[in-house]
Formats: C-alpha cells, sequence, structure tokens
C-alpha cells in the first residue's frame, strides 16, 4: 500500500488584540457641533492675550564692548597692560549691581589680536528705550570710573613718592661728588686722585641710571600711557524692541486656545458618556 503523503492545510493567524477604530466622521460631527464654543473660547483667548501683549511696556537692547583701564610698562621687549580693575572683578561687579545689564568677557574682535582681547567686556543692556540704556551704560561707566580712579590716584601717588625717593639719591651723591671735588684740590698723591676721579665717574654713573628710572616713572603716570575704562568703536542699538515678541506671542495664543479648546469639547463629551452610562 502506498502511504498518503500528508496535506499541509494553511492557517491564516489572527491577532487576538482587538484595535478600537475611531470614526472621524463622529470627531468631526463632534467639532462642528460645538464650533461656537472653540470658535467664542479661542477667541477671547487669542484677544485677551492681544490686549495684554500690547500693554506690555516695549523693551530695547543696546550692546557696547568696553576696553577695561590700564597703564602700558614699556619694557625693551614690549609693551605690557596692567589693569587698574580686574576685567573679571568688573564683570561680577555689572552683573551683580545692575540687573538690567548683563556683561561678558569678549572672546574675539574684528582687526585686534587675541592676546590683546583679554580686558575687553561686551556689555548689553535693556530698558523701554535705546536713550533710557544709553543712560545706564554711563550710569555704569561712571561707576567704574569712581572706583578706578581711586586706583589711579593711588598708583601715581606710589610713583610718585618713588620719584622723590630717586631724587633724594641723586641729590645725595651730588653732594657726594662736591665733597670729592673738594678733595681732589688739596690732594697731591697721584693714586688717591685718580681713585677720587673714578669714584666721582662712578656716581655719574649711577646719577644717570637714576635719572633714567625717574624718566620711566613719569612717563607711567603721563596720561599718554594710563587709559580709562571706555566704550569701543559704536554703541549697537536696535530700532525695533526685543520684547515683547508679540506676533508670535499671538500666534501661539491662537494656536493653543484652538488646541485647548478641542480637547475641552472631548472632555465634555466624555464626562457626558459616563453620566449616560451611570443612568
Amino acid at each position: 500500500m502506498e502511504k498518503k503523503e500528508p496535506q499541509l492545510i494553511p492557517v491564516q493567524y489572527v491577532p487576538i488584540c482587538e484595535e478600537e477604530e475611531i470614526d472621524l466622521k463622529e470627531i468631526i460631527k463632534t467639532i462642528l457641533r460645538y464650533k461656537k464654543f472653540i470658535v467664542i473660547f479661542t477667541l477671547t483667548i487669542t484677544l485677551l492675550t492681544t490686549i495684554y501683549v500690547y500693554l506690555q511696556k516695549p523693551i530695547y537692547k543696546i550692546t557696547a564692548d568696553v576696553e577695561v583701564g590700564y597703564y602700558n610698562l614699556i619694557t625693551k621687549n614690549e609693551i605690557i597692560k596692567y589693569y587698574f580693575l580686574d576685567p573679571y572683578y568688573v564683570i561680577t561687579y555689572i552683573n551683580n549691581k545692575y540687573p538690567q545689564a548683563k556683561a561678558n568677557l569678549k572672546k574675539e574682535m574684528p582687526n585686534i589680536p587675541k592676546k590683546e582681547v583679554p580686558n575687553i567686556i561686551e556689555i548689553n543692556i535693556l530698558n523701554y528705550s535705546n536713550k533710557e540704556a544709553i543712560n545706564n551704560l554711563q550710569l555704569i561707566l561712571k561707576d567704574i570710573h569712581s572706583q578706578e580712579n581711586k586706583k589711579i590716584q593711588s598708583f601715581i601717588s606710589f610713583k610718585k613718592q618713588k620719584i622723590k625717593i630717586l631724587n633724594n639719591q641723586i641729590n645725595t651723591l651730588y653732594k657726594q661728588i662736591k665733597s670729592i671735588k673738594s678733595k681732589l684740590n688739596s690732594t697731591k698723591d697721584p693714586q688717591i686722585y685718580q681713585t677720587l676721579l673714578n669714584t666721582i665717574s662712578n656716581y655719574l654713573t649711577q646719577i644717570q641710571n637714576l635719572k633714567l628710572k625717574i624718566i620711566q616713572l613719569k612717563s607711567q603716570i603721563s596720561p599718554t600711557y594710563i587709559t580709562k575704562t571706555h566704550v569701543i568703536g559704536n554703541i549697537k542699538k536696535q530700532d525695533k524692541p526685543i520684547k515683547p515678541k508679540r506676533k508670535l506671542i499671538i500666534t501661539v495664543a491662537f494656536i493653543t486656545s484652538l488646541i485647548l479648546s478641542i480637547f475641552l469639547v472631548f472632555f465634555i463629551e466624555f464626562i457626558k458618556s459616563l453620566k449616560e452610562e451611570k443612568e
């Protein structure tokens, strides 16, 4: 007897989970049934937002690049900047005392090498007009100058004191030279005479070096080498306010209120359906 080959019967797999179908027609009918509520709710929220936005005072912003004050120390190889106020202190001071201002260290400036940028600060100021913002900037600079002036006066006084000490040393050396010259006239010993001449020459060299130091100190306190904190270039102003962004706020309010009104409609329908089931 021939063996019958088993027959394969195709079985279709049917998923057990049931999916609820969303009736788009019912959704549209529900929305249309509550269209007045949706329109009134959306327009009311949008109108209130528009009124609120237009009642807000516009905020303007100015930006200024400020160089912190310093003096130049000229050496044989380079010119070194010494700051009267540390730039990081100035930034912290402005940010803490003036809430309408925001100061940051400028990392790059056009046409200025990076190594010369560390004392340049960017200050952004917000106010109800560009004029008021510029007045705020002037107040900040005046405040910084008052602190800076104390440092400058202290610096100048210190340098003048050093100049005075050097002048006293020069006067002492001149007196010693005068004394030695009187001895030259009285001595007849060639060896002593030469020693005295060498001493005078040495004293004159010291005087010359001291005078060079005085010139250097005077140059350091010269207005030419002292730079106070000041604005670099032009103050950047914006003709249009940066806040509030009226169009954006009104658009967002319209879309949000529309979505919220539709959500409320379906929530109301859901509550109604629950009540009907209980009844």
